[in-house]
């Protein structure tokens, strides 16, 4: 996979602008072409409690919005990996597989995830949760949908021994650690968006050939993770 060199250069940073949560896997996904295809973007992470911001370009409050060179806003992430992606008339990303094991797996965790995830989220250092209004903010949208974060920590063993479960079932169905089908594909967007916010649960055991994937895709796609800052 050979970056396209040749994009960058018609851009500046001030071109592309994307507006994301960092915790938010939609927004990752929206992230992982600009790296792959050596495209520079400038990356504006949203306190969560700003609502005026994305409303005003998208007219509702969600992320990732890209601010594109002609300075027309676009959100949803598949969207934006699509435009990103087909820049040069040289897509990388095949279409997803339809894969009923991997949409399978991927609704099963689906809760597991946020069960896990949301409670930490709040108290780790991405920049959207810096101020009590964006925590509180969160907490109380995020509550109606999860019930108590508290009762979800409270949790956190056996719901740790689920995910480790669950990521067993998981390591058969990626064809390497670089790729979930024999190409590189929509479906490698859609799952490293999800994994790479378990890099932030302390004490959860992920299998070799997942990390790997997870590690390829955060070094490929300029992606930082979180075991360092892991809770």
């Amino acid at each position: 996979m050979s970056p396209h060199s040749n994009l960058g250069e018609h851009f500046t940073m001030s071109t592309m602008h994307l507006y994301i949560y960092d915790h938010c896997p939609y927004c990752v996904m929206a992230r992982m072409p600009f790296a792959m295809k050596n495209l520079p973007v400038e990356i504006t992470v949203l306190p969560s409690d700003d609502e005026a911001t994305p409303i005003s370009m998208i007219g509702v409050k969600a992320c990732p919005i890209l601010k594109k060179p002609d300075g027309s806003f676009m959100p949803e992430s598949m969207d934006i990996v699509s435009y990103i992606d087909q820049l040069d008339g040289s897509p990388l990303f095949s279409p997803s597989a339809n894969r009923a094991d991997l949409s399978a797996w991927l609704k099963d965790v689906n809760l597991l995830l946020k069960q896990l995830l949301y409670p930490r989220w709040i108290t780790s250092p991405v920049e959207e949760f810096q101020t009590q209004a964006a925590v509180d903010y969160f907490v109380n949208k995020k509550t109606k949908e999860l019930g108590p974060f508290s009762d979800a920590l409270a949790n956190s063993e056996q719901l740790i021994k689920t995910l480790e479960s669950q990521l067993e079932r998981l390591a058969p169905m990626l064809h390497s650690e670089t790729r979930v089908n024999e190409q590189l594909s929509i479906d490698d967007i859609t799952l490293f968006g999800r994994l790479r916010g378990i890099t932030l649960i302390k004490g959860l055991t992920i299998p070799a050939k997942i990390s790997a994937y997870i590690d390829y895709f955060s070094a490929t796609c300029d992606i930082p993770l979180f075991y360092d800052v892991a809770q």
